[in-house]
């Protein structure tokens, strides 16, 4: 099991569930929040996404329910992850966005949360590294595949 997966407690998986109930509770809501801090933070980050991004905020919150449900088994979610990484640079992503990423959906559900605490803060920054880490590495992962096969494309000096 990764490091990450390790450190999924029950108790932070409770706290956490328990968090994304509450700010959840309005269907699209924290994923507006997110995209506002996101593109205040970083409004370089805007032209990558759509104008209209109705679907994409489904998205977003269907991924991320998708991830508080399976806390206690994030291992099984590595591959899909990784694919997703991988998707996000074809779409432009860079390694250091997703630092900024990370931050802005921690404001946004600080923001949401009338409970929040140091601990949830923690328990959540935790957790999203943990879906972080394996995007990063399906991103790098792809980066290297391309770079092999236009390396391929060339042959060496003589």
């Amino acid at each position: 099991m990764s490091r990450s997966g390790a450190i999924m407690t029950p108790e932070r998986i409770a706290r956490l569930t328990r968090s994304f109930e509450e700010v959840s509770a309005q269907p699209r809501a924290l994923a507006s929040l997110f995209y506002q801090e996101l593109f205040s933070a970083a409004p370089g980050l805007r032209p990558l996404f759509p104008a209209d991004m109705t679907s994409l905020q489904g998205h977003f919150e269907a991924a991320l329910a998708l991830v508080v449900r399976n806390l206690e088994k994030l291992s099984m979610l590595q591959e899909s992850l990784r694919d997703l990484g991988a998707q996000h640079v074809r779409w432009g992503a860079k390694p250091e966005d997703y630092a900024l990423v990370r931050e802005a959906l921690i404001r946004a559900i600080r923001a949401s949360s009338p409970d929040w605490t140091e601990e949830l803060e923690h328990d959540w920054r935790r957790a999203i590294t943990a879906i972080v880490v394996p995007m990063l590495q399906g991103a790098a992962v792809h980066t290297a595949v391309v770079a092999e096969q236009m390396a391929e494309g060339f042959p060496a000096d003589d």
